[in-house]
């Protein structure tokens, strides 16, 4: 009896899964905090790696902008603005003070910066940047199991941005009929508030009821003329950044409402259409037709009118590219508020005799056109006479109308910042 106790205890295996479990649940409890640690370390490095790239775009960008930003200058940057963007999971963790220090500092050490300036030629230069980094991610307790209690990422990113010195010449079709008087969405920074008054009542004098007024204070919004000549000054510095000697850059501009008024001629730099701009009127009136203004553009660059030719001969530009910039907050109407088919078609009509006069290179004149806070058939007409797609910008506040006529100045002095990881 006791014999054959004894040899069922041997031969009973009904424990053994549960043993085994037992061995193995610290594996299995590993192998799945691993598998989700893994998960947090590639959401990690895709957060690190895009902070990486906004550091290496800001800075080329900003050694292209500067012109004469300094190698070190440049390399603090790009560190300083990868840390502050990196940091963000640090500053979110539940570690002390000093091991928040600790862990910005160490994340400092082990980021390599690199900027480097070339210069090809007296009106091209380029700037290529290059940002190198690890970082410890700490894994969980599960993971640590296994032996692993950190991982080590790696980030590189290179931008690089150019300032190639092209030589144009560029006429400003601007808007000035009455809707560019009316706000935007964008409160002044500089007069934030304004005093509106409003009647709030009357009085009886003694001989008739008198109006009573009264005052309130308001938000005081930008208007889109003042929107327009912000953003053109931005246009005039890009410009300025990449023809400092005044060699390459030929600018005019002509405004209009219902009719075009006086226009600037095309001249060197931009000092003469920046102080024309800043003359338009701060009140505009009047309906918008702009055939007369984008005709004087045409004449003006045109490949039969040879003073183009000519000046850029001048200045030893053996060839320069032609450019419009056609801006419209309305649809053209001429001296109404209705919506004119007939001015409609033949600013069309304009547009593509502009994009059909080659020059020697079989290139027409390029039209970036800007649709600022436009109606659809304004939005239709500056589409059709946009060159293409690129060429064709529609903001709808002062910030993107900025924006827009930054983008242009810098496409056509074909001024440049691209990732190139």
């Amino acid at each position: 009896m006791k014999h054959t106790l004894f040899s069922r205890l041997l031969k009973d295996r009904a424990g053994n899964f549960g043993i085994m479990t037992a061995a193995m649940l610290p594996v299995l409890l590993g192998v799945a905090g691993f598998a989700i640690d893994l998960t947090h370390v590639m959401d990690e490095k895709t957060r690190l790696q895009a902070a990486a790239d906004a550091a290496t775009l800001a800075t080329a960008s900003a050694m292209s902008d500067e012109g004469d930003m300094s190698q070190s200058e440049a390399e603090t940057l790009m560190t300083d603005f990868y840390v502050e963007q990196a940091a963000q999971e640090i500053n979110n963790s539940d570690m002390t003070e000093a091991e928040k220090a600790a862990a910005l500092e160490e994340l400092r050490r082990n980021t390599e910066a690199m900027a480097l300036m070339t210069v090809a030629s007296n009106t091209t230069t380029s700037y290529d940047v290059r940002l190198k980094t690890s970082y410890d991610v700490p894994l969980s307790g599960l993971s640590a199991v296994l032996g692993f209690k950190k991982m080590t990422i790696s980030i590189e990113s290179q931008s690089a941005s150019a300032r190639e010195g092209n030589a144009l010449s560029m006429y400003l079709a601007l808007d000035e009929s009455g809707s560019m008087a009316w706000n935007t969405t964008t409160i002044n920074p500089a007069q934030p508030t304004k005093q509106e008054a409003y009647n709030c009542g009357s009085t009886w004098n003694g001989y008739y009821w008198q109006t009573k007024t009264c005052y309130r204070t308001v938000d005081n919004y930008l208007t889109k003329m003042q929107s327009l000549k912000t953003a053109a000054g931005v246009m005039f510095d890009e410009l300025d950044k990449a023809d400092p000697d005044g060699e390459l850059v030929r600018v005019g501009a002509d405004s209009y409402d219902d009719k075009s008024k006086a226009e600037q001629k095309i001249n060197w730099g931009t000092t003469k259409v920046a102080t024309y701009v800043d003359n338009l009127p701060a009140v505009p009136d009047g309906g918008t037709d702009a055939s007369g203004a984008l005709t004087n553009a045409l004449s003006a660059l045109k490949k039969a009118n040879s003073t183009e030719k000519n000046a850029h001969d001048g200045k030893g530009n053996t060839s320069f590219e032609r450019f419009i910039v056609f801006m419209t907050d309305g649809e053209m109407t001429g001296n109404s508020s209705s919506w004119n088919s007939t001015i409609d078609a033949k600013v069309r009509g304009i547009c593509d005799q502009a994009k059909a006069d080659k020059d020697a290179a079989g290139n027409g004149i390029k039209i970036y056109t800007i649709a600022f806070m436009a109606p659809d058939k304004g939005k239709a007409l500056l589409n059709y006479c946009a060159t293409g797609p690129d060429y064709y910008y529609e903001p709808d506040n002062m910030t993107q109308l900025v924006q827009s006529f930054g983008e242009i100045a810098r496409k056509a002095a074909k001024t440049a910042t691209r990732l190139t990881n």
